[in-house]
């Protein structure tokens, strides 16, 4: 999920904001093999269903001031 705001939104550290779920964001499944983008700053959350599982890599690039 994509979008919309951070529920119960805190920061936890520098760029770093954490919640309990995303409000008025958009759905989007992703399918073995697929690539998503998430810009900075954009709410994101994974949403995994009852049952399955998933692996995947997180690569996040800070900006040196």
């Amino acid at each position: 999920m994509t979008g919309g705001v951070v529920a119960g939104a805190a920061s936890i550290g520098p760029g770093e904001t954490r919640g309990s779920g995303i409000e008025g964001g958009v759905r989007q499944e992703l399918r073995a093999g697929d690539v998503a983008h998430v810009p900075a700053g954009l709410p994101h959350q994974m949403l995994v269903a009852a049952g399955q599982t998933i692996t995947c890599l997180v690569m996040k690039i800070q900006e040196q001031p």
